[in-house]
């Protein structure tokens, strides 16, 4: 099966990372948004407990974390999330989330792709890590991008 939103969640979530890693006043269609600054992780251990605090808040047991070796990418599979430690880029607090939605995703729609289970995820874990003002603009990126999005009831 291809992945086929996986752009769209990217392009957006890139954006919104680049916002948080300033943070502060947003001009937001007219209102006034105070954005947060994202963490930044200075070791594994750092990773660790944040991904368990995520994840048992979320009602779900944690994963594996563990170093991963190559820098391009940080990744989860079957359970473990891989960050390369030694790139900057990779331990910000928009990485390690966008990995633990994998996880909760897997978890509890059994979804690997980046499809609405995967940004409904990344939308709760982001309101209760960051806030409300980082949901709403992370929601409005993933509009903007056209990643896939669970209608409001």
């Amino acid at each position: 099966m291809t992945d086929r939103h996986w752009q769209a969640v990217y392009r957006a979530e890139d954006q919104w990372s680049s916002l948080l890693d300033r943070g502060g006043t947003v001009d937001f269609f007219g209102s006034t948004l105070q954005a947060p600054v994202q963490l930044r992780f200075g070791r594994l251990e750092e990773v660790v407990t944040y991904v368990d605090h995520a994840c048992t808040g979320y009602g779900i047991t944690p994963p594996t974390v563990r170093h991963r070796k190559g820098g391009a990418r940080a990744h989860y599979e079957a359970g473990v999330i891989a960050i390369p430690t030694h790139e900057p880029w990779a331990m910000r607090e928009s990485v390690v989330l966008h990995e633990v939605a994998h996880h909760v995703c897997v978890t509890s729609a059994g979804s690997t792709e980046h499809d609405e289970h995967f940004t409904a995820a990344m939308l709760v874990l982001v309101r209760v890590r960051l806030g409300h003002e980082a949901e709403l603009l992370l929601r409005t990126g993933y509009s903007a991008c056209g990643a896939p999005l669970v209608e409001a009831a």
